[in-house]
């Protein structure tokens, strides 16, 4: 008999668990608490803070346009005919010079004035008459050795 039991197809049945402990019912009723009141107090506090800003808003656009006006007012007053005229900025001829030398074809004819040797940007617009070596023949490598 007892081979027939074995035989028939068991169910699975969930577990079944034993009541929460009461300090964890608790806490978790303390957490849910709190966030329902912590949502609430960020709703409540977002409406005040737009409120505020509304007004905030206006006084300050207010204060803006007082204060325009009264240093508009003052500045008149403490302006003389002198300053009214707009002075030329002054260009001297080191300023001139190093105008002139950012363009190409002057500092081209004033290489020597306009480039301070070696330059790695502004390269000679002629070439020096020993460059040609350079290309006719390589200089010759020596190596050391040891003769007996």
């Amino acid at each position: 008999m007892g081979r027939k039991r074995r035989n028939k197809i068991r169910g699975i049945a969930e577990p079944v668990l034993g009541r929460e402990p009461l300090f964890i019912r608790l806490c978790s009723a303390f957490v849910d608490n709190l966030t329902l009141i912590l949502r609430t107090a960020l709703v409540t506090g977002a409406l005040f803070l737009v409120q505020d800003l509304g007004d905030l808003y206006d006084r300050v656009t207010d204060r803006a346009v007082e204060d325009g006006t009264a240093q508009i007012e003052l500045e008149k007053e403490t302006l003389p005919a002198e300053d009214s005229a707009v002075e030329e900025p002054v260009i001297n001829d080191r300023i001139l010079h190093a105008r002139n030398c950012t363009i190409a074809e002057y500092r081209e004819e004033h290489y020597n004035e306009c480039v301070d040797e070696p330059s790695s940007v502004y390269p000679r617009p002629e070439g020096d008459p020993d460059d040609i070596g350079f290309l006719a023949s390589e200089s010759s490598v020596l190596f050391a050795s040891l003769d007996n």
